[in-house]
């Protein structure tokens, strides 16, 4: 008899060492499995790679300025109070390729200060004192509580972003199961956002993998 399908997101500082790296095993080994089997072709001709925010999952493409850069970052021009706002819109994945989604990662603690070289985003983005910036009171704030995976027309999993809130040295969390988008299927990813106010920005990273046939983006 099956257990539960285990779809919560776990924070990473609640992990043991090489938790994470053995979900990212698992997924990899049974997502090659499965597209092996769908394609009928040997696993030496698919290649693994990570999953690109905009050419694999239409990732920002929703907004009323769509985003058509491949960059986790997401400013938000119209979200909806006390609902999910959609930031793929309706998807469908591409021919031959199969994606799994198995964690997240808040990166606001790479923003930088430099409008040059340094930061990945201007000056006029950071919030806190410059002088001392990395110390937990100088985050820009996370306007995203909750993610949303849509695929086939079935939610899959709506993970809680503030499990690992108050691990401010480790903003990422995993699950112990991946959501799979195989190809040519329907999906749609949502945030819910904390506040509806114009100009936000989300810092958030889906964590997941590509398997492909070689060739069809890199030849390794």
């Amino acid at each position: 008899m099956e257990g539960p399908a285990l779809t919560q997101l776990i924070p990473l500082a609640e992990m043991t060492p090489g938790q994470v790296g053995a979900i990212r095993n698992q997924v990899v080994t049974q997502l090659v499995r499965l597209v092996a089997s769908e394609l009928n072709m040997a696993s030496e001709k698919l290649v693994v790679r990570d999953v690109r925010p905009f050419r694999d999952l239409a990732m920002y493409a929703a907004g009323t300025t769509a985003a058509t850069i491949d960059e986790w970052l997401y400013d938000a021009t119209t979200t909806t109070a006390d609902a999910f706002t959609t930031v793929t819109g309706s998807g469908t994945m591409a021919d031959q390729r199969w994606v799994a989604i198995f964690g997240v990662r808040d990166l606001r603690r790479g923003v930088g200060v430099h409008t040059t070289g340094m930061g990945l985003f201007e000056a006029t983005t950071f919030v806190g004192d410059a002088t001392s910036f990395g110390k937990v009171a100088d985050l820009p704030g996370q306007v995203v509580s909750l993610v949303k995976i849509n695929v086939g027309g079935s939610d899959k999993v709506i993970w809680d972003l503030t499990s690992f809130e108050g691990y401010t040295d480790k903003l990422a969390g995993f699950s112990p199961s991946a959501i799979i988008i195989p190809q040519n299927s329907a999906f749609n990813i949502y945030y819910y956002f904390k506040t509806t106010a114009a100009g936000i920005r989300a810092y958030l990273q889906l964590i997941g993998i590509v398997v492909e046939p070689r060739g069809k983006v890199v030849s390794p």
